[in-house]
């Protein structure tokens, strides 16, 4: 998890490919770090709803860091650069955030922040538990996608993963997202994971665009931008009682 968090783990070389050769392990990650979002989610719950709001926000941050935020930011920028595909990776790897990059960012939190303030409206805490583990799977595994459906544009760590992702390790992590939306007892709940597919595809195809193919800022911009549209659609469904949840305690 050392790779995907801030959490404070050992970190060596052997690790690094280790994870390499188990690219499968994303959505497995996002699963464990959903399950600690959604406890955060849960405690808060109890407080009014653009606060909670406000601070899940800055767990998020806290604990997934902002590399692929930034990396967000910088393949905004080489979007709306004109140019070859070498001028506009040189965009992208500058240091300089421009406005297209700020403004993405902000757009993409202001639609998370809403879905999350629509979430903790629901006073439901099983929704908002498994609705924020759900975001994370689904967002880990539209990484994993793009690396196995995409290209590598140049040499960089996006390449490193994208030679070892096979349709085995696809496959896999296809199963543990599948796993993560039993919960929600309803063939509709694969609605959000088909359409963070859709964004796998969308982002290909702009990555051939933009730099002739995909590299680690845009595999991170797809799992930044398929969690805020994960947490908005499952808000949806359930607000149009589509996606009922397991209550445990009626189980037990």
């Amino acid at each position: 998890m050392v790779f995907e968090t801030t959490f404070p783990l050992r970190q060596e070389e052997e690790d690094f490919w280790a994870f390499v050769d188990r690219s499968f392990l994303f959505p497995v990650i996002g699963a464990l770090t959903g399950a600690v979002l959604g406890g955060i989610g849960l405690a808060l719950s109890f407080l009014p709803t653009f606060i909670a709001a406000g601070f899940f926000l800055v767990s998020l941050y806290l604990i997934c860091g902002i590399l692929h935020t930034d990396g967000l930011a910088d393949f905004a920028d080489g979007l709306v650069t004109g140019g070859t595909h070498s001028e506009r990776l040189q965009v992208m790897k500058d240091e300089k955030t421009g406005a297209a990059g700020l403004v993405t960012i902000l757009s993409t939190n202001l639609l998370l922040f809403s879905g999350l303030v629509e979430l903790f409206a629901l006073e439901d805490v099983y929704a908002v538990i498994f609705i924020l583990l759900a975001a994370e799977v689904i967002a880990k595994w539209s990484m994993l996608s793009l690396l196995f459906f995409g290209r590598s544009a140049h040499e960089g760590m996006g390449r490193t993963f994208i030679e070892k992702v096979d349709l085995g390790d696809w496959l896999l992590g296809t199963l543990v997202v599948l796993a993560g939306l039993v919960p929600f007892l309803n063939p509709l709940a694969l609605v959000p994971a088909v359409v963070g597919f859709l964004l796998v595809q969308v982002m290909n195809r702009l990555g051939v665009r933009v730099i002739g193919g995909v590299n680690g800022d845009i595999v991170g911009a797809t799992g930044e931008l398929a969690r805020p549209l994960v947490v908005v659609l499952f808000v949806l469904l359930y607000r149009i009682g589509l996606v009922p949840l397991v209550k445990f305690a009626e189980v037990l």
